[in-house]
């Protein structure tokens, strides 16, 4: 992972900028419609950032919501269960029958043993019949948007990223975009491309990952 307080300073600096900037997504139905499509009763939420999903999620069961840095908890719905801790070390004593990661807090795990002590922890909290919803990081050619710059950081899949907002601040950092093969311990059930769940190609905006124990 990039050092903790890289991260902090990333996020520090967009967070005026976070909700606005995601609020056209059209993500919200999407994890409203995997919140109740297996019955789930105990969510545990991953990344949650400010809320924006778990505002969503917490309609429909008991939640669970984790990331790294308490300034975003702070503006998350206070009907979850709100907990500060990082990805690579969370430990809870009940499992869950759905764990969410949506717009891929993972990103910032650039190494592949971090990626994969996540996964295994993921693994480790699902009930039997459970599931993981993974919303990865993909890149294709031509995908990035008008206020956003995509460069090859020299190791295959990790990104150098640089977000430009309406004021002219500009945010840089580094991620890595997911593959199947990250996917250990578990099985994969569904690959999609997109928030309409149509499947998963080269072109595609985003990578939609369910997968099972």
């Amino acid at each position: 992972m990039q050092d903790i307080e890289e991260v902090r300073r990333y996020y520090d600096a967009i967070l005026p900028y976070y909700d606005e900037s995601l609020k056209d997504r059209g993500d919200l139905p999407f994890w409203e419609s995997i919140a109740t499509r297996w019955g789930s009763k105990r969510i545990l939420e991953l990344g949650c950032g400010t809320g924006r999903v778990t505002s969503v999620l917490v309609k429909h069961a008991a939640v669970t919501a984790v990331d790294l840095l308490i300034e975003m908890l702070r503006r998350a719905s206070k009907k979850a269960r709100l907990v500060v801790a990082d990805l690579r070390q969370f430990a809870f004593r009940e499992p869950f029958d759905l764990i969410v990661l949506a717009d891929d807090p993972m990103a910032h795990l650039i190494s592949i043993d971090d990626r994969a002590r996540v996964m295994q922890r993921i693994a480790d909290h699902l009930t039997p019949d459970g599931r993981v919803v993974i919303e990865g990081l993909y890149r294709s050619a031509g995908s990035a948007s008008a206020n956003e710059t995509w460069s090859a950081a020299g190791e295959p899949s990790v990104w150098n990223a640089r977000y430009r907002f309406a004021n002219g601040v500009e945010v840089a950092t580094v991620m890595r975009s997911w593959s199947l093969s990250e996917v250990v311990g578990l099985s994969v059930e569904q690959l999609w491309g997109d928030f309409d769940e149509r499947p998963f190609s080269s072109d595609s905006e985003r990578m939609i990952i369910v997968a099972k124990r």
